[in-house]
């Protein structure tokens, strides 16, 4: 999309978005007071090859339309819960978020007001329904206001976005996927190439009109290895950046796969851990997905506003909850760090926020939230966090997220002082874990208070320095536990980008994090079963 479209659908929108805040009404109900259209124009590309073979080739042009109608009053509106509950998919409205994508302006201005028209009855009856529970219990927030204002904000600086090489993507992920057929105990793998051209159009009826875009490219190897014992192993290394330049080619992606088949070897190999509680080092990648998982989400501050959320750290701004040293903040206004681009940046949120640097933990001590336009306090201020996927209301999301430590270790100063702590305890070896693909917390009150992390690769570390691989667990804790127990940081940070799910959909995260080291954490065995092998040889395999 160029920036005369991207313009005139702002025009468009903000057309509507007056036209409706005139004259939409129904009689014995509120009118509306707020009025907010968040076009999303995605144009999206994905190939994908599997041994030599292309097997998906997808090409779509896509926008749908975020639209949020508030009825009542700043001060009291038909929100609850902190807008955790709002992504319904059984509402009217879902079914009409898909927007015209070429044409006249009158199919979107159609599309719009169906849409609106839609989202105002959905808001009434919201209303109505928080109404009603008000009279059966208690609106603990009921002293808060259910919106923050925001001054008129005019940006339409929407940036240039790369073209896509569709050509060469197809060939890159057919020669790349042909080097599986190197190796014969790789009996599954997949080579992939994505690519999203992203703009966002968002108008309200506050006066703020912005316009900026971003691009996504991915570039992801798949494989899953069977060992003669019959232990399927699956590894995934994947690249998601906003530079197309940061992506392997297709020598770094051919030797990649090398790489992982000598890391699946050797793990079909190694002993398998069934429980472990003990000292642990916990890799830069590994350690941000930790911080993300087990501190992260408890500091999104629409979570404060859920009677059904734990709500872990409520009452602790002031308090000391990470060791003294550490810090943690969530600056999505970042573009890049270390020479690499961040996935989780943005110029504005999905509420028309700017981005702007939370302050989170300093030196230890809690100092305040992730949030959004729903007032957390009396002398709230949004800090540009709110985000949502497709249909879901935008709430407090981490978006580039930060763990320094004051003083931090030299790697080899890790290592010492891993051992050390080793020797201190007297056990017998100590677990590193080197990378992590992934993991999950719950947070509800009515749920454990606990974190896992996917292990994809850690070793056992002897008192005398010898590391050995090890397979089958992953991490687990419950928060508090877990970040009290950091004895040591590392200088050395690295990023992590990604995609985290949540209430309000899947969004691009990044996590930059130094090595942390733990006086204990536990790890859990990982479900697995023997399988049988294949009947008979993959077609280039020998008998």
């Amino acid at each position: 999309m160029n920036r005369r479209e991207a313009k005139r659908l702002a025009e468009t929108l903000a057309q509507e978005n007056a036209r409706a805040m005139k004259s939409m009404r129904i009689k014995g109900h509120p009118r509306p007071y707020f009025l907010s259209h968040m076009l999303r124009n995605d144009e999206e590309w994905r190939v994908e090859a599997k041994f030599g073979g292309l097997t998906v080739d997808f090409h779509e042009k896509r926008r749908n339309c975020l639209t949020d109608v508030r009825v009542g009053s700043y001060r009291s509106d038909q929100v609850r819960g902190g807008a955790l509950g709002d992504n319904a998919t059984d509402v009217e409205s879902y079914d009409m978020l898909r927007m015209p994508i070429a044409g006249g302006q009158d199919g979107l201005r159609h599309a719009i007001w169906r849409l609106t028209e839609a989202r105002y009855r959905e808001s009434i009856d919201d209303l109505l329904h928080r109404q009603a529970i008000n009279l059966s219990y208690v609106d603990e927030h009921c002293a808060l206001a259910s919106l923050e204002r925001r001054p008129p904000l005019v940006d339409h600086r929407p940036g240039r976005l790369p073209e896509v090489d569709v050509d060469w993507a197809r060939d890159f992920v057919q020669k790349a996927s042909a080097t599986f057929k190197r190796y014969p105990l790789l009996r599954d793998g997949a080579v992939r190439f994505g690519a999203v051209n992203a703009t966002r159009v968002y108008v309200s009826s506050e006066g703020v009109s912005l316009i900026h875009s971003q691009p996504l490219r991915t570039v992801e190897i798949y494989a899953w290895y069977l060992s003669p014992e019959g232990y399927g192993l699956p590894h995934t290394r994947s690249w998601l950046v906003t530079d197309p330049s940061e992506l392997p080619d297709l020598k770094m992606a051919k030797r990649e796969i090398g790489r992982i088949h000598a890391r699946l070897e050797a793990l079909s190999k190694a002993p398998r851990i069934r429980a472990y509680s003990g000292p642990v080092l916990l890799d830069p990648k590994p350690a941000g997905l930790l911080m993300h998982e087990a501190i992260g989400h408890r500091l999104e501050g629409n979570r404060l506003l859920s009677s059904g959320e734990g709500q872990t750290f409520r009452d602790a701004v002031g308090e000391e909850i990470l060791p003294p040293g550490l810090t943690l903040h969530d600056n999505p206004a970042m573009e890049r760090f270390g020479g690499k681009s961040l996935a989780g940046h943005y110029p504005y949120d999905d509420e028309g926020v700017p981005a702007q640097d939370a302050r989170l933990i300093e030196d230890g001590v809690l100092r305040g939230f992730l949030t959004s336009r729903l007032p957390i306090g009396k002398r709230h201020r949004s800090n540009g966090h709110a985000r949502s996927a497709y249909h879901a209301r935008a709430m407090s999301r981490m978006g580039v997220t930060i763990v320094e430590a004051k003083d931090g270790l030299s790697d080899d100063e890790m290592k010492r002082a891993f051992l050390e702590e080793i020797r201190r305890q007297g056990v017998p070896f100590g677990v590193r874990i080197v990378d992590a693909y992934g993991g999950e917390t719950s947070t509800d009150s009515y749920n454990f208070q606990a974190f896992l992390g996917d292990i994809d690769l850690a070793t056992r570390v002897y008192p005398d320095g010898r590391e050995e691989l090890v397979r089958g667990v992953d991490f687990v804790g419950t928060p508090l536990n877990a970040i009290r127990g950091i004895i040591a940081a590392s200088s050395r940070h690295e990023v992590d980008n990604g995609f985290c799910g949540a209430e309000s959909g899947y969004v691009p995260v990044s996590t930059i994090s130094p090595a942390l080291l733990f006086e204990e954490l536990e790890l859990q065995q990982k479900p697995s079963r023997p399988l049988t092998q294949f009947a008979y040889p993959m077609p280039w395999e020998k008998s």
